[in-house]
């Protein structure tokens, strides 16, 4: 009886802290989509409401918080969901995450300051809150056992996918989300040492989930 009491405790708390980033990343992400489309806050953004509202969805910060919010919102409904496509967009969520936190606080913090003080702390929630919430509840609840070679393959396909993306746009417009690929200011051949830094980082951070994934679920046999 206490084990079970202990079990719907635990998928309640769960539940709650995937409605918490669901919530808390919709409601950043709104607001700041909403301020991009009444105003241009920067002069290299785009002139246009709809040109700056793509060049926000063109983030990667973005988009990985969205990978994220989606995973959450399936497990709300569906805690035990197994499919491929879950997978995929679960690891997207999870490295995309860690990507975001890390490149941002050891490369960009130091040269982006948002203008107000509440995209100052959107900006926190999308680059240091919401990630670590994501990876903190992943690491306590899960679910485990669901890196593997071919969701690795198509999580890296997607990663390769944005960077086509980022690179074609570029090339037509002249944007670029960040500074260490904006072949304007770096180059070419710069910008593809970044992105090949890029995708060494990815696959070290899939390295250390899947080598965290094991432990937790050797842990949780145990148990």
């Amino acid at each position: 009886m206490k084990l079970k009491l202990m079990l719907h405790k635990s998928a309640m708390i769960n539940r709650g802290l995937n409605l918490f980033i669901v919530g808390l990343a919709l409601l950043v992400i709104g607001f700041e989509t909403y301020t991009y489309w009444i105003q241009k806050i920067r002069p290299w953004q785009p002139i246009s409401p709809i040109g700056r509202v793509i060049f926000y969805y063109s983030f990667f910060t973005v988009l990985s918080n969205i990978m994220l919010v989606i995973s959450c919102l399936v497990l709300l409904f569906k805690p035990s969901c197994s499919s491929k496509v879950f997978n995929v967009i679960r690891l997207n969520g999870l490295v995309g995450v860690l990507i975001t936190m890390i490149v941002y606080n050891t490369m960009l913090r130091g040269i982006h300051h948002p203008p107000t003080p509440l995209l100052r702390l959107a900006n926190e929630c999308l680059h240091l809150i919401l990630p670590l919430l994501g990876i903190i509840t992943w690491l306590i609840y899960g679910p485990f056992g669901r890196i593997k070679a071919n969701i690795i393959f198509y999580s890296f396909l997607s990663l390769l996918t944005y960077g086509l993306y980022i690179f074609i746009r570029g090339y037509y417009t002249g944007q670029y989300p960040y500074p260490f690929i904006n072949v304007n200011r770096v180059g070419y051949e710069k910008a593809f040492y970044a992105a090949i830094g890029i995708a060494i980082l990815f696959f070290a951070l899939v390295i250390f989930l899947l080598v965290v994934e094991r432990i937790r679920i050797k842990i949780s046999n145990k148990y």
